[in-house]
C-alpha cells in the first residue's frame, strides 16, 4: 500500500510540474477563437467558366457552446496575411478587420473579384518560387476581438479555403481552429499585443507532424506546406528547422530535413536526398514523421498540409458528320483529307457515296442529250484533341498531442 501511495504522489507531482492550463491542447474538430488558413497565394486563374481568384476564404460564426447568443450583435474579427520570410528573413504582414454576426458567413478573396461579401486589403508582396505557377506564399490568421480590437474568448469560428492551382482543378482545406481558455466573452489580451498560445490566452499547438504521404513519379509531385505560429510580423525571424523521416511500405527509412521562415513549401524532390523519394526507387506510398520543430534550440509550433499535383493528358474525342454533293470530279477511290490545328489529331473515319447522273442539256420532244456524273457522300470523321490536365488534392497532417508554448506577435 505504501508503494502504491508513493507512486500516486510521484504522478501527482509530475502533473503539477507545469501550470495546469499549460496542458490544454487545441481541438482541430471544434470551432475556435482563432483560425489559421494554411496557405495564401495571390493572382487569378482563367477557367472555362470565368476568371477566379487563386485563393478564396470563408469564415462562419456559430454560437459558442453553453452560451446565450441572443444579445450578441456584431462579431468583430482581426486578420493578418503572413508571408514566408524574404531574403532578410522578414515575414511581411498586412492586417485588416472583419465583421459578421452569429450564424453569419464572410466570403472574401485576395483579389476582391467575383462573389464575395466584403473587400479586403491585398496581401503583401510575398516571396515567390519561380518554379511555381502561383504567386507569393504565406498563411492567414484570424481571431475574435471586441469593438476596440482586444482579443476575446469566443470559440465560434470555423472556415475553409479553396485554392485553384490551375484552370481545371481546385483543392480545399479546412482552417485550423484554436480555442481560448477563458469563458466566452472574456477579454484575454490587448489590441496590438501578442497572441499567447501557452494556455494563458489560447490553448497550445504542437510542434511535430506526421501523416501518410504519396511518393513522386513522372508528372506527379508531392509537396509539404509548413508553417509556424512563432512569428514576429514585419521583423526578422529565425528560420524553423525540422527533421523529416520517410518510411515506405516495408518500413525502410530515408531521413532528411528542411527549414523555412514563418511559412514554406517544399516538394519532396527538392529535399536533401529527395531524389530517392519516388515510386521507382522507394515506394508508392508511406509515412512521414517529423522531429520537433526548433528555432535555434527553442521548440516551436509546426502545422502543415500535404499537396499532391498530378499532370496528365486527357484525350477528348469528337465526331463530325457531314454530307456533300457534287457534279463531276468525285469518283470511287477519291481520298479524304482533314486539316487541323496544333494538338488536334483528325482521322477520316468513313465515307459513303451514292453515284448517279444529271441532265445537262434537255431538248423538248427529244429528251436529255447531255448528262453528267453526280455523287453524294456522307462523311464521318473523328477528331482527337489532347488536353493537358492538372489534378490536385491535399490534406492536413496529424500531430503528436505534445503542446509547445507559442507566441504570435502582430505588427
Amino acid at each position: 500500500m505504501k508503494r502504491l501511495l508513493g507512486f500516486f504522489f510521484v504522478i501527482l507531482a509530475l502533473g503539477t510540474a507545469r501550470p495546469a492550463f499549460a496542458w490544454q491542447l487545441n481541438d482541430s474538430e471544434e470551432p475556435g477563437s482563432v483560425l489559421v488558413f494554411p496557405r495564401v497565394h495571390t493572382g487569378t486563374v482563367t477557367a472555362p467558366d470565368g476568371i477566379f481568384p487563386r485563393t478564396r476564404f470563408e469564415i462562419s460564426v456559430t454560437c459558442p457552446q453553453n452560451f446565450d447568443c441572443s444579445g450578441v450583435g456584431t462579431v468583430f474579427l482581426r486578420a493578418h496575411w503572413v508571408c514566408g520570410g524574404n531574403a532578410s528573413n522578414v515575414c511581411q504582414e498586412v492586417d485588416f478587420n472583419l465583421q459578421t454576426t452569429i450564424n453569419g458567413t464572410i466570403n472574401f478573396n485576395t483579389e476582391n473579384i467575383g462573389p464575395r461579401t466584403t473587400n479586403v486589403p491585398a496581401p503583401p508582396n510575398c516571396p515567390s518560387d519561380p518554379a511555381e505557377e502561383e504567386s507569393g506564399g504565406g498563411y492567414l490568421i484570424v481571431w475574435v476581438t471586441d469593438a476596440s480590437g482586444n482579443p476575446v474568448a469566443g470559440d465560434a469560428l470555423l472556415g475553409d479555403e479553396v485554392f485553384r492551382g490551375s484552370s481545371l482543378s481546385a483543392q480545399a482545406y479546412d482552417a485550423i481552429p484554436i480555442q481560448a481558455v477563458a469563458a466566452t466573452g472574456t477579454q484575454i489580451g490587448v489590441a496590438g499585443g501578442p497572441l499567447l498560445f501557452d494556455g494563458s490566452m489560447y490553448k497550445e499547438v504542437t510542434g511535430t507532424i506526421f501523416g501518410s504521404i504519396p511518393y513522386q513519379s513522372t508528372e506527379k509531385e508531392t509537396s509539404l506546406i509548413l508553417l509556424t505560429l512563432d512569428v514576429q510580423s514585419n521583423l526578422p525571424n529565425s528560420p524553423t528547422f525540422v527533421g523529416l523521416n520517410f518510411y515506405n511500405e516495408g518500413e525502410q527509412l530515408i531521413s532528411t530535413a528542411t527549414n523555412f521562415t514563418c511559412w514554406g513549401k517544399v516538394d519532396l524532390g527538392s529535399l536533401p536526398g529527395g531524389q530517392n523519394l519516388n515510386t521507382d526507387f522507394f515506394g508508392t506510398k508511406g509515412l512521414v514523421k517529423s522531429t520537433g520543430a526548433v528555432q535555434g534550440s527553442t521548440p516551436v509550433t509546426l502545422l502543415g498540409v500535404v499537396e499532391r499535383e498530378e499532370e496528365f493528358t486527357l484525350p477528348v474525342v469528337g465526331e463530325v458528320i457531314g454530307t456533300i454533293s457534287a457534279v463531276g470530279g468525285l469518283f470511287p477511290g477519291s481520298s479524304c483529307t482533314v486539316s487541323s490545328s496544333s494538338g488536334v489529331s483528325p482521322s477520316c473515319g468513313a465515307v459513303s457515296c451514292t453515284f448517279g447522273t444529271v441532265c445537262q442539256l434537255f431538248i423538248p420532244f427529244v429528251g436529255c442529250v447531255v448528262t453528267a456524273p453526280t455523287v453524294t457522300c456522307d462523311i464521318s470523321t473523328s477528331v482527337t484533341n489532347n488536353i493537358g490536365i492538372t489534378r490536385e488534392w491535399g490534406y492536413p497532417f496529424f500531430n503528436d498531442s505534445n503542446p509547445v508554448p507559442t507566441t504570435f506577435v502582430p505588427f
